[in-house]
């Protein structure tokens, strides 16, 4: 039996779909999930999921949320999912540069710059 990958976003169910192997993009690193796995709740971060499919391997990126373990369940709670082969690698090295020249003048400012630098440089890692 394989896992069950289960990728939520305010819109839709973006993916459901089994798979012998998952690798999430957590806040702090990455994290490989196998059939077996012990429950856990984590906060992911702005990069590149990957499923070992029947079919081959998959890629999405991921722009944050929490992922969810239990069982052979793996379910990803995200703002957005994208196919990596969707993802334009020009347009992602242009939001990253846009985001390096944000101001970061007052605290609220360098936060919003952070999350903006850490989500366009996801972006250009999954478009690679």
């Amino acid at each position: 039996m394989a896992l069950r990958c289960v990728v939520v976003t305010p819109e839709r169910t973006q993916l459901d779909r089994e798979a012998e192997y998952v690798s999430l993009p957590m806040f702090d690193g990455e994290l490989g999930v196998m059939q077996g796995r012990a429950p856990m709740i984590g906060r992911l971060g702005y990069g590149t999921m990957k499923l070992q499919t029947a079919a081959g391997p998959e890629r999405y990126y991921i722009d944050g949320g929490f992922a969810h373990v239990e069982g052979d369940v793996v379910n990803v709670i995200t703002g957005k999912a994208v196919p990596a082969d969707l993802l334009d690698s020009e347009e992602a090295r242009d939001a990253l540069q846009e985001a390096l020249e944000l101001p970061a003048n007052s605290q609220e400012e360098s936060q919003l710059k952070s999350i903006a630098v850490m989500r366009a440089r996801g972006q250009v890692r999954a478009s690679r």
